[in-house]
């Protein structure tokens, strides 16, 4: 019995030094005002959102998703490195590509393939207005000579 004692507390001792999950983020840090500390991230998707009045303070983890068109490389001459961000959104969303200038435009589809709007690229940073959206989930579509070059899902939120 005293084995099974000593067993019970090595194992509540050695729980109690567990911490909670950890993630990658691509930047955080804590702040400190005297007796209150708060770690943030940048770049994590918002599930929730609290609020006093004045301040609101957006939790969530980071899910990426993106929609990649798996198949046989009909156009190999065009390379296109583009990210659409802050993804979910509570208001406009940026679209930048890395690479060379993109003849084309940017479309945008809500979840029943109804197309809401359509804009042309602006060079490397192309604003795409979703401020005036419903919340929702929505499809952004990079086209140049009438071929989908890349498929973005977008989370819009309330505000």
């Amino acid at each position: 019995m005293k084995n099974f004692y000593s067993f019970l507390s090595l194992m509540i001792l050695s729980v109690m030094g567990l911490s909670a999950q950890s993630v990658i983020v691509p930047f955080g840090g804590d702040a400190t005002d005297g007796s209150v500390t708060v770690s943030y991230t940048v770049g994590q998707v918002a599930v929730q959102a609290n609020s006093d009045g004045s301040t609101t303070i957006y939790e969530g983890v980071q899910q990426p998703y993106e929609i990649q068109i798996i198949g046989i490389d009909d156009y190999p001459g065009i390379v296109l490195n583009a990210i659409v961000y802050p993804n979910p959104t509570v208001g406009n969303v940026q679209l930048t590509m890395n690479n060379e200038q993109l003849e084309g435009e940017v479309r945008v589809f809500d979840m029943n393939g109804k197309i809401l709007f359509v804009k042309k690229i602006e060079g490397e940073n192309t604003e795409i207005p979703m401020l005036d959206l419903a919340a929702g989930t929505y499809f952004v579509n990079v086209v140049s000579e009438k071929q989908v070059l890349k498929t973005f899902k977008v989370v819009k939120m309330a505000q």
